[in-house]
């Protein structure tokens, strides 16, 4: 089959779209995968199979163009910019906005692809489903809505966007032919709010090969810590309600042998710098840069636990089931979770670490929990990376498209 895959973002940094889109190239599939362009960088090769298609989008050229320049510019223009970036996060500016850049997105997907035949297109969230809807009726083919999370109850929707967001997907959500999503909550919840539809759980977990734990990958991380030092995690984006703020307040807390790695990028970023510096913190708590899909392993790998805190601000935290988790417990690190649903799933039925308080004395209690027994949960984390595995989960991808055939 030719498969086009939808994802609104660039691909370097988004695993889980790298992973399905290599998994049907590897079952023959031809893979047309458009997304947004949004790092210079060249394009990756991913397989003979995968087409990539990076298309630059005007709303986000502009954005990152105000972004740059010297300082001294950015000093006279920065109240122009400030009130530039207020005006378009308006709801009555942002979401026409938002439709605009959909449609550009659409039309030159489709002019990519206009000597191509596409039997599926296959659609990574909700915000690229209304251009991979009017896609498929351009080319008579099937519908696929892959739904990695709540979108409309992500952090930072307002409520007139979520209002228009599911009055979309509602719509739309009656045309899809098959409903991809990474756990039985987001399936329910789905359903409850649109319908059932015929539907694939595919779970979140990382490709990952034993071979790598033989690899001594020299990585940039030298933070200059003892033997005694007991390494904390947390990789991802730097998002608010992610629980960082109380990550760094638990830090306080916790004798100075404990030391904290934060590996990602995001707007909070420069506020849990601040945080850090206040709490006299700046020689326990570190900050990396965001690091690529493919060597994240490499850095997993060198920590004794990680921490996966989201907040209980929305159904979307609530019922996640984050990557981290599963990149956690590959690398045989146990972690310390927020007790929700889509976490618990795995780490209470697993036992691969300990479910805490949202607070940063139940961070600490959680911590401590771990290293009283870190074989025990160490040992579970070994356990579950063998029965929790991309192999097994990309199958049921597989067999979703041979129904089709």
């Amino acid at each position: 089959m030719n498969i086009l895959m939808l994802l609104y973002k660039d691909i370097p940094y988004d695993a889980r779209v790298k992973r399905e889109a290599l998994a049907l190239a590897e079952a023959g599939h031809a893979v047309y995968l458009a997304c947004v362009r949004e790092f210079q960088e060249p394009d990756p090769f991913l397989h003979k199979n995968i087409h990539l298609i990076r298309i630059g989008i005007s709303v986000k050229s502009m954005k990152a163009t105000m972004s740059k320049g010297k300082a001294s510019a950015q000093t006279r223009q920065s109240a122009v910019k400030k009130l530039i970036v207020r005006t378009a996060r308006l709801p009555l500016v942002k979401i026409p906005k938002d439709y605009l850049a959909y449609y550009e997105f659409y039309k030159k997907v489709k002019v990519h692809l206009k000597e191509i035949s596409i039997d599926a297109v296959h659609c990574h969230d909700l915000n690229t489903l209304w251009q991979g809807h009017m896609l498929s009726k351009d080319f008579s083919a099937k519908l696929i809505y892959d739904s990695h999370e709540i979108f409309n109850e992500m952090a930072g929707r307002n409520q007139l966007d979520r209002i228009t967001g599911y009055a979309m997907e509602k719509r739309l959500f009656q045309k899809i032919d098959y409903l991809v999503t990474v756990n039985p909550y987001l399936r329910d919840y789905l359903f409850e709010k649109n319908g059932e539809k015929p539907c694939v759980l595919i779970q979140n977990i990382p490709l990952f090969h034993k071979d790598v734990l033989k690899q001594e990958k020299a990585i940039d991380w030298d933070y200059s810590f003892n033997e005694n030092d007991t390494i904390l995690l947390y990789q991802g984006g730097f998002s608010p309600y992610r629980g960082l703020e109380l990550i760094i307040d638990a830090m306080a807390k916790l004798p100075e042998t404990y030391k904290l790695v934060m590996i990602g990028s995001g707007i909070l970023k420069d506020e849990l710098v601040s945080r850090t510096v206040s709490l006299g913190l700046s020689d326990r708590v570190f900050f990396h840069d965001q690091v690529s899909s493919e060597n994240l392993i490499h850095y997993t790998l060198k920590a004794d636990i990680g921490l996966v805190m989201y907040e209980k601000v929305s159904k979307n935290n609530y019922y996640s089931t984050p990557n981290k988790i599963f990149e956690y417990l590959q690398a045989g690190v146990p972690a310390v979770s927020s007790n929700h649903p889509g976490k618990s799933v795995i780490i209470d039925e697993y036992k691969t670490g300990v479910l805490a308080e949202e607070t940063p004395e139940g961070i600490v209690n959680g911590i401590l929990e771990i290293m009283n027994q870190y074989a025990y949960y160490q040992q579970n984390c070994l356990r579950a990376r063998e029965v929790l595995t991309w192999e097994a989960e990309s199958k049921k991808l597989i067999q979703m498209y041979e129904n089709f055939s």
